[in-house]
Protein backbone atom coordinates (compact mmCIF):
# COMPACT_ATOMS: atom_id res chain seq x y z
CA UNK A 1 0.00 0.00 0.00
CA UNK A 2 1.18 3.51 -0.80
CA UNK A 3 0.31 6.43 1.49
CA UNK A 4 0.94 10.03 0.44
CA UNK A 5 0.95 12.80 3.06
CA UNK A 6 1.89 16.43 3.45
CA UNK A 7 2.16 16.60 7.23
CA UNK A 8 1.03 19.78 8.97
CA UNK A 9 4.30 20.42 10.82
CA UNK A 10 4.90 24.15 10.41
CA UNK A 11 6.56 23.82 7.04
CA UNK A 12 4.85 24.44 3.70
CA UNK A 13 1.15 25.11 3.14
CA UNK A 14 -0.85 22.48 1.27
CA UNK A 15 -1.22 24.86 -1.70
CA UNK A 16 2.54 24.71 -2.29
CA UNK A 17 2.37 20.93 -2.69
CA UNK A 18 -0.68 21.19 -4.94
CA UNK A 19 0.70 23.98 -7.13
CA UNK A 20 4.04 22.26 -7.72
CA UNK A 21 2.55 18.75 -7.77
CA UNK A 22 4.65 16.97 -5.16
CA UNK A 23 4.03 15.03 -1.98
CA UNK A 24 6.29 15.60 1.01
CA UNK A 25 6.17 12.07 2.41
CA UNK A 26 5.35 8.84 0.61
CA UNK A 27 5.21 5.56 2.52
CA UNK A 28 5.43 2.39 0.42
CA UNK A 29 5.42 -0.69 2.62
CA UNK A 30 7.98 -0.03 5.34
CA UNK A 31 9.95 2.48 3.25
CA UNK A 32 9.33 6.23 3.50
CA UNK A 33 10.50 8.67 0.83
CA UNK A 34 10.90 12.36 1.63
CA UNK A 35 10.76 15.06 -1.03
CA UNK A 36 13.49 17.65 -0.85
CA UNK A 37 13.20 19.71 2.32
CA UNK A 38 14.04 23.36 1.84
CA UNK A 39 14.76 26.31 4.14
CA UNK A 40 11.35 27.73 3.29
CA UNK A 41 8.03 27.90 5.10
CA UNK A 42 4.57 29.27 4.60
CA UNK A 43 2.18 29.71 1.71
CA UNK A 44 2.70 30.89 -1.87
CA UNK A 45 1.48 34.36 -0.89
CA UNK A 46 3.83 34.49 2.10
CA UNK A 47 6.78 32.20 1.35
CA UNK A 48 9.54 32.88 3.87
CA UNK A 49 13.21 31.93 3.66
CA UNK A 50 14.52 30.58 6.96
CA UNK A 51 18.04 31.78 7.76
CA UNK A 52 18.60 33.82 4.61
CA UNK A 53 22.34 33.93 3.88
CA UNK A 54 23.12 31.56 6.80
CA UNK A 55 24.03 28.00 5.76
CA UNK A 56 24.00 26.70 9.34
CA UNK A 57 20.53 28.08 10.07
CA UNK A 58 19.18 26.69 6.80
CA UNK A 59 20.72 23.28 7.47
CA UNK A 60 19.35 23.14 11.02
CA UNK A 61 15.88 24.08 9.72
CA UNK A 62 15.93 21.40 7.02
CA UNK A 63 17.02 18.71 9.48
CA UNK A 64 14.34 19.83 11.95
CA UNK A 65 11.67 19.52 9.26
CA UNK A 66 12.98 16.07 8.35
CA UNK A 67 12.87 15.14 12.05
CA UNK A 68 9.23 16.26 12.19
CA UNK A 69 8.38 14.32 9.03
CA UNK A 70 10.02 11.22 10.49
CA UNK A 71 8.12 11.66 13.77
CA UNK A 72 4.85 11.76 11.81
CA UNK A 73 5.76 8.26 10.63
CA UNK A 74 6.70 7.09 14.13
CA UNK A 75 10.38 7.18 13.20
CA UNK A 76 13.61 8.98 14.10
CA UNK A 77 16.90 9.67 12.34
CA UNK A 78 17.84 6.09 13.31
CA UNK A 79 15.45 5.02 10.51
CA UNK A 80 16.88 7.51 7.97
CA UNK A 81 19.01 5.34 5.67
CA UNK A 82 19.81 7.60 2.72
CA UNK A 83 20.09 11.32 2.08
CA UNK A 84 20.87 13.52 -0.89
CA UNK A 85 21.99 17.05 -0.13
CA UNK A 86 21.97 19.71 -2.83
CA UNK A 87 23.83 22.94 -2.13
CA UNK A 88 24.85 26.06 -3.98
CA UNK A 89 28.08 26.29 -1.92
CA UNK A 90 29.84 23.02 -1.08
CA UNK A 91 32.70 24.69 0.77
CA UNK A 92 30.29 26.52 3.09
CA UNK A 93 28.16 23.39 3.65
CA UNK A 94 31.26 21.35 4.56
CA UNK A 95 32.01 23.82 7.35
CA UNK A 96 28.79 22.70 9.05
CA UNK A 97 29.23 18.92 8.88
CA UNK A 98 28.94 18.88 12.69
CA UNK A 99 25.23 19.68 12.34
CA UNK A 100 24.71 16.38 10.49
CA UNK A 101 26.82 14.52 13.06
CA UNK A 102 24.72 15.90 15.90
CA UNK A 103 21.41 15.08 14.18
CA UNK A 104 22.39 11.51 13.30
CA UNK A 105 24.13 10.82 16.64
CA UNK A 106 26.49 8.17 15.32
CA UNK A 107 23.95 6.52 12.99
CA UNK A 108 24.67 8.36 9.76
CA UNK A 109 22.74 7.43 6.63
CA UNK A 110 24.32 6.83 3.26
CA UNK A 111 24.79 10.22 1.64
CA UNK A 112 25.44 12.07 -1.57
CA UNK A 113 26.25 15.78 -1.54
CA UNK A 114 26.00 17.74 -4.78
CA UNK A 115 26.76 21.33 -5.65
CA UNK A 116 24.26 22.89 -8.03
CA UNK A 117 24.03 26.28 -9.68
CA UNK A 118 20.66 27.23 -8.20
CA UNK A 119 17.78 25.77 -6.21
CA UNK A 120 14.05 26.60 -6.19
CA UNK A 121 14.35 29.93 -4.37
CA UNK A 122 17.31 32.26 -5.10
CA UNK A 123 18.08 32.63 -1.35
CA UNK A 124 17.99 28.87 -0.78
CA UNK A 125 21.45 27.46 -0.05
CA UNK A 126 20.56 23.79 0.28
CA UNK A 127 17.88 21.11 0.01
CA UNK A 128 17.80 17.63 1.54
CA UNK A 129 15.83 14.61 0.37
CA UNK A 130 15.97 11.13 1.81
CA UNK A 131 14.66 7.67 2.52
CA UNK A 132 13.80 5.97 5.79
CA UNK A 133 13.05 2.35 6.54
CA UNK A 134 10.64 1.61 9.37
CA UNK A 135 11.04 -1.35 11.71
Amino acid sequence: MIERTNPDIGYLAEEVHTTFSFTQTIKAGNTVYFSGVTPLRGSLADLQVVGEGDMRAQLEWCLEILRRCLAEQGATFHHFVSQTVYTTDMDELAKHADVFAKAFAGEAPSATWLQVERLFHPAQLLEISGIAVLD
